[in-house]
């Protein structure tokens, strides 16, 4: 029994995440163009993958900055699309990044956001309609090595509404 839950929720794990990845496409398209990726919105941990590829390669080969940049961006939005929902939207005050190694190949972002910042989150849509928030990201290659950590800054508010 307990095995065909945990199936059922590896499987519900991989619908979710592709849900998001074809959102995200839907939303931003700079996203498909560089193939992000959602991996995993499960028990607040946050994951997302981009393939080094010919829309995503620098000069020397390696993945560009911008791309490396923009995965890290997006795992900070997927908070938001995960816990809230399409009322609000997210949107990135500053995200500083620090590039430690070259990225190779295709690259993780990875965010932890716990409970206790999600209630926070949604107690502060709820009452005033608006919400910052804060994160550490952490990059890492397909090898788990380190690339990058960035520093993110988030609003959260209903961007779209015309009144």
């Amino acid at each position: 029994m307990a095995e065909t839950l945990n199936l059922s929720a590896m499987t519900d794990q991989k619908i979710l995440a592709s849900h998001y990845t074809k959102l995200a496409r839907e939303l931003c398209p700079i996203y498909r163009f560089i193939g992000i990726e959602t991996v995993s919105v499960d028990n607040n941990f946050y994951k997302c993958f981009t393939p080094l590829g010919e829309n995503n390669k620098n000069h020397v080969g390696i993945m560009h900055a911008g791309p490396i940049w923009m995965t890290a961006e997006y795992v900070g939005a997927l908070v938001v699309m995960h816990n809230c929902n399409d009322e609000f939207q997210p949107v990135v005050g500053s995200l500083d990044i620090k590039f430690i190694n070259p990225a190779k190949g295709g690259i993780y972002a990875e965010l932890i956001f716990g409970d206790d910042k999600v209630c926070a989150m949604k107690n502060d849509l709820l009452s005033t309609g608006k919400h910052k928030f804060e994160t550490t990201v952490i990059l890492r290659n397909e090898k788990e090595d380190k690339i990058a950590e960035a520093k993110g800054t988030y609003f959260v508010r209903d961007f779209l509404n015309k009144s």
